[in-house]
């Protein structure tokens, strides 16, 4: 026998379980984010993510900040597909024809969804002129073509007398909401890696614009000589007769610290010029921090 909190309880499970599949989407799009643009980003540099043995925390954080745009974009694309979900049938309503005006409006929303993802796909499978213009255009006509369709089969699903049709049964509208969800998941997420990857380079390139002032500063102290040179890193000898460290290494930015690695800009560092310099944290060299003048 179950009283009447368990039943509470029973009826909880389907929203905790919808609650739980909405982070778990939410932290991939995120650790996906992340990961583009870390490897846009270090990629400028010539430094591959995947050497830097980000965690998937590291990738969240990243992506933090600059998921703001299209988290936001999305919450204002739905609140206006919501509002306007109404305007076909308002529209049918009001025409004196709603038999025609609404079959009119589901089967242009029906073409107008198809030629969308044929045409996406023209893009990605088929080599055409249009297809690196439209390259970043691509994922959003995936999901406008994938939103049009499920549009349409909701509209005949949800007035089927109007139309004149049979209701579609609901075994296979559910297995075409799943199938179109899914099509605009991929669109969804290619759009988020592609602006992900142009916001990761766009910002290298800013850093490389505004020479790096968001870097820390470096000052390498050492044992032995490095092979640290150029481009407005300098070196210089320290005469301390008891002192542990020969060398520091001045003019440097810090790019990126791992456990066991430091990755160092030289202060007037070029791309396509300049290297990245890499130092191992040992017990060889002493590393000192401070804030970009």
């Amino acid at each position: 026998m179950t009283n009447a909190n368990d039943e509470r309880a029973f009826a909880l499970l389907p929203l905790l379980g919808a609650l739980a599949s909405q982070v778990a989407f939410l932290t991939g799009v995120l650790y996906y984010f992340g990961w583009a643009y870390s490897r846009a980003f270090f990629g400028y540099f010539g430094v591959p993510a995947g050497t830097l043995g980000f965690s998937t925390q590291d990738y969240v954080l990243f992506s933090v900040g600059t998921m703001f745009v299209p988290l936001l974009a999305t919450l204002l694309a739905i609140l206006v597909l919501l509002a306007a979900r109404r305007l076909p049938a308002w529209h049918a309503l009001v025409s004196g024809r709603p038999r025609d005006t609404l079959r009119w409006w589901v089967r242009a929303f029906a073409l107008a969804g198809t030629l969308l993802i044929v045409a996406v796909a023209v893009l990605v499978y088929v080599p055409t002129p249009f297809a690196a213009p439209l390259s970043v255009e691509a994922p959003f006509l995936l999901i406008a073509g994938a939103a049009m369709i499920g549009y349409a089969s909701w509209l005949r699903w949800r007035y089927p007398t109007v139309l004149g049709v049979r209701r579609t049964p609901r075994t296979v509208m559910q297995v075409r909401t799943i199938a179109l969800v899914a099509v605009a998941m991929i669109g969804y997420v290619w759009a988020v890696a592609a602006f992900a990857e142009r916001k990761g380079h766009d910002d290298a390139v800013h850093q490389e614009a505004v020479r790096f002032v968001d870097r820390p500063a470096i000052v390498v102290f050492s044992v032995d000589r490095l092979g640290i040179e150029g481009s407005g890193a300098q070196v210089g000898e320290l005469t301390e007769p008891n002192g542990r460290y020969r060398y520091v290494y001045s003019g440097l930015w810090l790019l990126a610290r791992t456990s066991d690695r430091y990755y160092l800009l030289p202060q007037q560092w070029q791309a396509k010029r300049d290297r990245v310099f890499v130092l191992e944290d040992n017990d060889s060299i002493r590393i000192d921090i401070a804030r970009n003048p």
